[in-house]
């Protein structure tokens, strides 16, 4: 940077100090305005990292006809409404289907902690979440009965590690829900973090879900002891699933496949395309995404014209100060140059403070957003996407500031061809 253009730099930012105190409120509207854009399109971008995640390496989830959206936000996401059960013996018939490669049951209902439970097997964590599966920051997966691996979230929340024993609650999150005291489980393995769904889940196998629900067939604490439970582990094979993810030798199988799944159930079964159900989910979303920015925009707007009134007021008490700036050497376009910079200065503070705004916000909610919604907030830098919107600010900043800045050049155009009289 030459010496002139920090000098004009170093000028406009300490005119602009000078005056900071109505400035300010231009600087915070712009921040919240920067805030809000760039945390739109932050929370786009990890709600989709965040689900697409979390159906990584899965072709179809199957299970009782519901809506397609609800049963990929249950049986994946733990949100949304309960989907009803469907039949284990479907479970075996889709594994025998030629095109399917590999089926994984899951069996949802209980929680810990507000944490679901998945009842699941151990080819869970091997076929889902891409190729290499899941990893483990430490033990391994489930192999006894009463056998239980937490999420990384789980285990960051509740100081949980291999070894420690839980106690699960039956049913929904609830106050009033009972827990599974006969059947304490033991911590086995602890995921390493995911960025999805998985994160906050507790996993069990099909046979130990089975097992802590003996005796529990009316709702209520049953009366007898864990050692009602049988021995033999194919007496626990549960009658009900609520879904399963479904793995297929190719891809161009997916439509004939799904198809074949429906037909197992005679109308009773629904095989879903994770990716296209999402796709949907987003669609449906874009509405608030788009409300959002444009609210984001808005309040920009009504920042950019904060700046140009504000500019414009202060022109004229300003006469006296760009006379003497005059008389110092600089020139009409000098004056504008100043404005304009001034206006940068603004522009900057208001982005960077905005930026600073977003880590605390996305610092403060993130396990809140993960608790209530599933989705992962990260600390990330600007893409792409990020960096043009705050080109824009700028751009915008400047083109509302140019009403302003011609005004000075005029006036000191004027008082230098007619100087003001003591």
């Amino acid at each position: 940077m030459s010496a002139w253009a920090f000098s004009s730099l170093t000028l406009a930012g300490r005119s602009a100090w000078a005056r900071r105190g109505p400035l300010s409120l231009l600087v915070a509207a712009i921040a919240v305005s920067v805030a809000m854009v760039l945390a739109v399109m932050q929370l786009r971008e990890d709600a989709r990292d965040s689900f697409s995640n979390a159906i990584s390496g899965v072709d179809l989830i199957a299970g009782s006809r519901t809506s397609p959206s609800n049963l990929l936000l249950y049986a994946v996401f733990h949100l949304g409404q309960p989907v009803r059960s469907m039949s284990y013996g479907h479970v075996d018939a889709i594994v025998k289907l030629p095109s399917v490669a590999w089926a994984v049951p899951l069996q949802l209902g209980d929680h810990f902690r507000g944490f679901p439970v998945v009842g699941t097997t151990p080819m869970f964590f091997s076929k889902v979440g891409g190729p290499s599966g899941l990893g483990f920051s430490s033990g391994g997966p489930f192999a006894k009965l009463f056998d239980v691996v937490i999420g990384a979230e789980v285990a960051a929340k509740s100081g949980l590690s291999v070894g420690s024993s839980i106690t699960l609650t039956h049913g929904a999150n609830d106050s009033l829900a009972e827990d599974h005291s006969d059947t304490p489980f033991s911590v086995t393995g602890v995921l390493r973090r995911t960025g999805s769904p998985i994160d906050r889940s507790v996993l069990i196998s099909l046979a130990g879900f089975e097992a802590m629900h003996i005796g529990w067939e009316f709702g209520s604490k049953p009366k007898q002891s864990a050692s009602a439970i049988p021995s033999d582990p194919l007496r626990l094979e549960p009658s009900q699933v609520t879904a399963v993810l479904v793995g297929l030798e190719s891809r161009t199988q997916i439509f004939s496949a799904r198809r074949a799944i429906e037909s197992l159930g005679a109308g009773t079964l629904m095989a879903i395309l994770p990716g296209v159900t999402l796709d949907e989910l987003w669609q449906a979303f874009g509405v608030i995404e788009v409300t959002l920015s444009v609210i984001g925009w808005l309040v920009l707007a009504s920042a950019l014209l904060g700046i140009c009134a504000t500019l414009l007021l202060s022109i004229a008490s300003r006469r006296k100060e760009f006379a003497v700036l005059r008389a110092l050497g600089l020139s009409p376009a000098g004056i504008t140059r100043l404005i304009l910079l001034e206006s940068l200065w603004i522009s900057l503070a208001g982005i960077v403070i905005g930026w600073i705004m977003l880590q605390i916000m996305i610092a403060m909610l993130g396990p809140w957003a993960a608790q209530e919604f599933g989705i992962f907030l990260q600390l990330r830098p600007l893409d792409s996407r990020g960096w043009l919107a705050l080109g824009a600010v700028l751009g915008l900043t400047l083109l509302a500031s140019l009403l302003p800045a011609l005004r000075a050049m005029r006036y000191s155009l004027h008082d230098g061809l007619h100087p003001p009289t003591a």
